[in-house]
């Protein structure tokens, strides 16, 4: 019998991690497209999009690896100009990580690993 999705696991630990400085926002996502967490340090923004395109993301980023025969992805990072959107994957679920330009991103290992172990609670 497959484990009831109980989301409300996941808030506490991405409101902790997006109270850190330097960290926007934090999302996790199904690989079939839909939003089962989210956190947000600015105004609330439309995410529908969002979702569905990640979902993309993740799995031409697992083709391309497997195509270059690179092994598995691991973790995607996007550049902008003022930061980074930092994208790992657990099983059927992708959670994504905005940060300011210049921060480290190992200094928020902590808080990823607990929203890690979460979604891997949930699997």
């Amino acid at each position: 019998m497959k484990k009831k999705l109980n989301t409300t696991e996941l808030e506490l630990p991405l409101k902790e991690l997006v109270e850190r400085e330097g960290v926007n926002a934090a999302a996790v996502i199904s690989k079939s497209g839909v939003l089962v967490g989210f956190a947000n340090k600015r105004k609330t923004e439309e995410l529908s999009p969002l979702s569905p395109v990640v979902a993309m993301m993740a799995r031409t980023a697992e083709k391309c690896t497997k195509l270059l025969k690179m092994g598995d992805v691991v973790e995607i990072g996007a550049k902008t100009d003022s930061g980074m959107v930092v994208t790992e994957k657990s099983g059927e679920f992708i959670f994504l990580v905005a940060v300011d330009k210049g921060i480290d991103i190992d200094a928020i290992k902590l808080q990823r690993e607990q929203v890690m172990d979460v979604i891997r609670s949930l699997l």
